[in-house]
């Protein structure tokens, strides 16, 4: 009975205590839209209690639990002007206006902080992350390409394949990509990350902005934050998911089985054609095999699906969100060739009093990826047509039945291989997971003036690659007699600990922001692998040692390892008066171990001038808001090679020598050593930056656009550069390169009737030059293997690595022609086994001595674009909705090493544009030469006509939607979408997007993707 009574007095307290609690609270609804009805969302706090907030979901609804005593709330969104509503019963309803300063209170993400987008001296570009979740694509770059000034994204069609980014050209041999900080964490990329966990995008493009991230920030950077939850936000689960299949576009079409027989008997090989009618059957001089290495390799359809859940909530002190990705892509190669992930996103943050908060952020990404072989996209270019993908006939072709070009006669080889077999016989798997933690606290040192942040942000990464070669045999070339089995474990080990000290402040019109920060890092990376021979094909087997299944001891062992660390000390601060005058002014100080000069100075300063608030300008009509800015600073580049301290000697057979050899008589061998490396002490690449920019807003803020003049100049160019009368090279700091150019983005929004509609422009120029070279007249450049016959070349005054070659200047035509031309003329006379016929080509005489030399090889093109662009469209009308992205290139180059190779290998085949093109007399082509000249080394010399027009225009994303509400409670959005659905492009070659140095020698093919989607919020 006593503890009864206890236990009775204990709920009859615990009950009052929830009365008491009720009495003291109160549950508010509402709904935020705008001045059509269209849902907002926005930020709902209680008046003068700023802590006491939520927000409102995609249906503008929002639920919120406020003290009893308040009155008011405080209603903000981005676009929209902040409003104050009285509290009147349990619902409240708000409807917002367009803000008259649209976008200048919106906070923009920096470097270590943020600021008002009006206060911005720097050209900071600001991401639209609901247009990123819109493209389904499988790495966040791959869905920015188009849509921002100053970035060049070069997409990858392969499976997981990350893209290459540049901002504002490329200034550099060793490392032109920008630096990627995700939630405070430095990374090389970020293709491992869910678009949908993203809140913040910005793009830091110019030194003022990227100086605060000293050497690492010469490419640029850009700062991601992923999602958070909101103070007194009930919880909310949101669904986003699509599955749809993707399909080859703008695929090369390939000279068919009679078009290839007639070429090959005109340039008299005649015998392939004949062996594959005897062969495998025909009708008279033409062949029956008719083979599409193309189509076969392709699938017609591969899927890609993609689900995502989040989870976001709150209390009063406590916030909370969870997310989880699942994506799933097949390549279009038909052999097994995938990328899968699954990605875990966590964070927390707690207000622990009023003066202290703590957070803690993980990621969590585990990778399945089987990577496809792309060599037999090259192999398939070169098959010959007249052979068939599967030969049964052959008795030896084990353990599948692959077709041979040997059944032709061709010469096998790497390049004449079966590509069906090199995709099939490939197992190249790679697996790996990565951990991104990061716990930070936060303290007011002094309320609203001055706040203490340290933050530990770590990553741990473990990947294993297997690759595997069975036993098979197509041709004495194309086989395998011992199985192969080599096993690597790479492991990644970063960490960051940054602390920072922000003091803001302000007295009448002055306000002022000074941050100090210090910060030290680590990165360790390191692999193992292991080889082993005659390994059985199951993969229970796949492990090397001794006692393991089947396998005896390791054929191959190796190591590597990297370890880097450094120490930097920062500051940063920033001034507006009346928001008119601005000034940001940036220094860091930055110490590495991997150079001798241990330390590098980067300031940089930024300043701005709002006209707009301005009294001459109270009375005219044309600006909404005009603001002029300019900066300077300089930026680091330390992704170049390290300092190498010690020399390696070389000895042997190659570095001796024989004396004391008379007649028959062999004398003593000396040994030789020769020193090959040279010590040279290396330091990081500096970039220096001016910027000069306007922002403006115009006709009632519908129109806002930025215009920017940008020129960056890369110091201390680090590159290796031959020693005389040895074949060894040095490496240091030796050279400069200076990109410049303008950016221009425009957007108009604007509202007919219910048709809610917006137009977007972005338009970027670039200028690539080399300016000092150390003393070196030019470097030759190129692809592996081709870079002797096929050149690129570095000098003063031009682009970097542009292509080096002849002057096409037309096909001849007539003998008589020849006889008349100089250099045809003089050549035939000193080359009378190998002359100048009509059909081949003629060069243009640059300097005018009627010889074909040096002197008259030019500069062909540079893969790098002179303009970038990108357009989108959105529109909505009452619940449906259309988004539209277009995105090109224009006045880049690519050497379509494709066709070149035929310099080497003459039996290879040819695209259809190429051999329909092709000369068959007189006036019948002034482009392309005849098909005996195609194999005519006269015509196969570096040249314009292996150099084509990069430029493109793409459809990237087409994406309609409805929204409905189910219920009052849940509402949804069904989407379908075409993303990369068409391109535009004079381009001879599967996709003009090409990574590198823009030699095409035949990449993985981009695909579009047709998909259907939901989202839906409860």
């Amino acid at each position: 009975m006593k503890n009864k009574a206890v236990l009775l007095t204990i709920v009859a307290l615990l009950w009052n205590l929830f009365e008491w609690a009720q009495a003291q609270t109160k549950t508010l609804t509402g709904n935020i839209s705008n001045e059509v009805g269209k849902a907002v969302i926005a930020s709902i706090t209680v008046k003068n209690l700023p802590q006491v907030g939520s927000s409102s979901d995609e249906r503008g609804f929002f639920t919120l639990a406020v003290p009893s005593t308040a009155d008011s709330l405080v209603v903000s969104a981005v676009g929209y002007t902040k409003k104050t509503v009285p509290i009147i019963g349990n619902t409240v309803n708000v409807q917002l206006s367009a803000d008259g300063n649209l976008n200048l209170d919106e906070v923009v993400i920096i470097g270590y902080g943020s600021q008002r987008k009006n206060d911005l001296t720097a050209p900071v570009a600001t991401v639209n992350v609901e247009n990123l979740v819109k493209r389904t694509v499988s790495t966040p770059m791959d869905a920015l390409q188009g849509s921002v000034t100053g970035v060049q994204v070069v997409s990858s069609g392969a499976p997981g394949a990350g893209a290459t980014v540049r901002v504002r050209g490329v200034g550099s041999f060793n490392n032109e990509s920008p630096l990627y900080v995700v939630d405070g964490m430095f990374m090389d990329n970020i293709d491992f990350l869910n678009p949908n966990d993203i809140a913040d995008m910005s793009v830091l493009k110019d030194a003022s902005g990227a100086a605060i991230y000293g050497v690492r920030a010469a490419n640029g950077v850009i700062i991601v934050t992923t999602k958070k939850g909101s103070l007194n936000m009930r919880a909310r689960v949101t669904y986003n998911g699509y599955t749809g299949f993707q399909t080859p576009t703008n695929v090369l079409k390939m000279a068919n089985g009679t078009q290839f027989a007639a070429y090959a008997r005109a340039k008299g090989e005649g015998y392939i054609v004949d062996n594959s009618i005897e062969k495998f059957g025909g009708q008279g001089d033409v062949p029956s095999t008719n083979t599409d290495w193309y189509g076969e390799l392709l699938r017609s359809k591969a899927l890609i699906t993609n689900h995502n859940i989040d989870v976001q909530g709150g209390s009063d002190k406590i916030t909370y969100t969870f997310g989880i990705n699942y994506l799933d892509q097949d390549g279009i190669m038909d052999a097994e060739n995938y990328h899968k992930k699954y990605n875990i996103r966590m964070q927390t943050e707690a207000r622990v009093t009023d003066w202290l908060k703590i957070g803690f952020t993980a990621h969590m990404n585990n990778f399945n990826a089987f990577l496809p072989n792309n060599t037999a996209f090259r192999q398939a270019y070169f098959a010959s047509p007249l052979y068939p993908s599967y030969d049964p006939s052959l008795e030896l072709a084990d353990p599948i039945k692959f077709g041979t070009s040997a059944s032709l006669g061709i010469p096998t080889g790497f390049w004449f291989n079966n590509p069906l077999a090199t995709a099939h016989y490939n197992h190249s798997q790679k697996k790996g997971f990565q951990i991104l933690p990061s716990a930070y606290v936060e303290a007011q040192l002094w309320k609203d003036k001055l706040t203490f942040r340290s933050q530990l942000s770590q990553r741990h990464q473990s990947t294993h690659g297997i690759n595997y070669t069975p036993v098979y045999y197509i041709d004495n070339d194309q086989r395998s007699d011992r199985s192969y089995l080599r096993s690597a474990q790479t492991r990644n080990n970063d960490y960051i600990l940054d602390n920072l000290l922000t003091y803001r402040d302000e007295a009448g019109k002055h306000h002022w922001t000074v941050l100090l920060g210090q910060s030290v890092r680590e990165e360790r990376w390191r692999e193992t692998w292991v080889s082993a021979n005659d390994v059985p094909a199951a993969e229970e087997f796949w492990y090397v040692g001794q006692g393991a299944q089947g396998i005896g001891s390791a054929t191959g062992y190796g190591e590597g390892g990297t370890r880097n660390s450094g120490v930097s000390a920062f500051t940063r601060a920033t001034y507006d008066y009346d928001s008119k005058y601005l000034l940001t002014a940036t220094f860091r100080a930055d110490g590495s171990s991997k150079y001798q000069t241990k330390w590098g100075y980067f300031p940089s300063v930024g300043l701005g001038w709002v006209l707009s608030r301005e009294k001459f300008m109270e009375n005219q009509s044309l600006f909404d808001m005009l603001k002029i800015r300019g900066s300077w600073g300089l930026l680091g580049n330390d992704g170049i090679q390290p300092n190498a301290g010690y020399a390696i000697v070389n000895s042997g057979n190659n570095n001796s020598a024989i004396f004391g050899s008379i007649g028959s008589t062999y004398g003593a061998r000396v040994p030789g050593y020769r020193v090959g490396r040279f010590f040279t002490q290396v330091r990081w690449e500096v970039v220096e930056e001016w910027d000069g920019g306007l922002d403006f807003a115009l006709l009632n803020n519908r129109l806002h656009g930025t215009v920017d003049y940008y020129h960056r100049k890369t110091h201390d160019l680090a590159f290796s550069r031959p020693i005389p009368f040895m074949w060894d090279r040095v490496y240091g700091n030796w050279g400069s390169v200076a990109n410049s150019g303008w950016e221009i983005g425009l957007d108009w929004k604007d509202q007919v009737g219910q048709l809610d509609y917006n137009l977007g422009v972005n338009v970027t120029t670039l200028k690539n030059r080399v300016t000092d070279l150390g003393g070196l007249a030019n470097i030759m450049n190129g692809f592996p293997e081709w870079a002797a016959e096929f050149p690129s070349r570095v000098e003063e005054g031009q682009p970097l690595n542009y292509y080096y070659g002849y002057e096409v200047a037309g096909v001849y035509q007539t003998q008589a022609e020849i006889d008349a031309d100089p250099i045809a003329s003089r050549y035939n006379e000193l080359n009378p086994g190998s002359a100048i016929q009509p059909g081949y080509l003629r060069y243009k005489d640059q300097n005018g001595n009627g010889e074909l030399d040096e002197e008259d090889r030019i500069n062909l093109g540079s893969y790098l674009p002179k303009l970038t662009y990108g357009f989108n469209i959105g529109l909505q009308y009452k619940k449906f909705d259309m988004n539209i992205a277009l995105q090109g290139v224009a006045g880049n180059k690519i050497h379509n090493l494709n066709r070149a190779m035929r310099r080497k290998y003459p039996q290879m085949n040819a695209d259809a544009a190429f051999i329909e093109g092709l000369w068959t007399g007189e006036g019948s082509s002034n482009t392309y030469p005849s098909a005996a000249g195609t194999v005519a080394s006269w015509n196969l010399q570096a040249s314009s006509f292996f150099v084509e027009s990069g430029a493109y225009f793409r459809i990237q994303n087409i994406q309609l939607g409805y929204s409905f509400n189910l219920g009052e409670s849940m509402p949804i959005r069904v989407f379908a979408t075409a993303d990369r659905p068409a391109i535009f492009t004079r381009y001879n070659g599967f996709t003009p997007e090409i990574s590198g140095m823009g030699y095409d020698a035949n990449v993985y093919p981009i695909s579009a993707t047709y998909s259907l989607g939901l989202r839906l919020s409860f």
